[in-house]
């Protein structure tokens, strides 16, 4: 268990890494995401990308290094999510990374029942961020993305792509939400909506979000892996 935990986050940090590059804001477990220098922190604007907020580039700048294996900032990280958290709670985005690093407290535990508390109480604060704030993407997209590299055993595959649909029809407006995404976030929604909907078997509908993604900016990184990932459905 302890192999397969941190081979997945490996993965997912490779992943975010990637994004990175590119621009992109992903969510977790899962985000080593290069960000500004810290700020102070504040809470979400409204009208506004969640991930550009300056408390969120904090988090990512620190959760880069504690992905990146700095168990002292993992550790120091949860401590301030769950300071910040409590400050602010009705910030559920904070509270869906507190979840989200929660699963790196598990990679860092020792083997024993503490590292599946961990896991289980992660999982706990996303679901129920997602259940407070259902029209905040963001806080969603945190989820779907560790949900979707859970392995299938974890029995979260089908909440991720329901998460990624959901995500999708507030990109194209049939879902209100009063936030407003910016290209580069909105294009890694359709990357990894695409890539779970192909993992739940409905090619044809990953396929769809894929072309509707990389008409946003062909140009871009992300792109390419959109390209990629078309091309192997020839």
């Amino acid at each position: 268990m302890k192999l397969f935990l941190f081979t997945s986050l490996s993965f997912i940090c490779t992943v975010v890494t990637t994004l990175a590059q590119s621009g992109q804001v992903p969510a977790a477990p899962l985000e080593a995401i290069p960000a500004a220098q810290p700020s102070a922190p504040h809470a979400t604007s409204p009208n506004l990308d969640p991930f550009d907020e300056p408390l969120i580039k904090q988090i990512r700048y620190r959760h880069e290094k504690a992905v990146n294996g700095d168990t002292k900032e993992t550790k120091d990280l949860t401590s301030d999510l769950e300071k910040w958290t409590k400050e602010q709670p009705t910030n559920y985005l904070l509270q869906a990374y507190l979840g989200s690093v929660y699963t790196l407290d598990s990679r860092d535990a020792w083997p024993g029942p503490g590292k599946l508390t961990y896991l289980k109480n992660g999982g706990k604060l996303m679901d129920d961020a997602v259940a407070a704030a259902p029209d905040n993407p963001a806080v969603r997209f945190v989820r779907a993305i560790d949900y979707y590299m859970l392995p299938f055993f974890f029995g979260k595959g089908k909440t991720a792509r329901d998460d990624f649909v959901i995500l999708l029809k507030q990109i194209d407006g049939t879902t209100k939400t009063p936030y407003v995404l910016n290209i580069e976030t909105q294009q890694g929604i359709y990357l990894y909506a695409g890539l779970s909907l192909k993992k739940m078997s409905q090619p044809s509908d990953a396929k769809a979000a894929w072309v509707r993604g990389l008409a946003l900016d062909p140009n871009s990184a992300l792109a390419a892996q959109i390209k990629t990932e078309l091309g192997k459905m020839r």
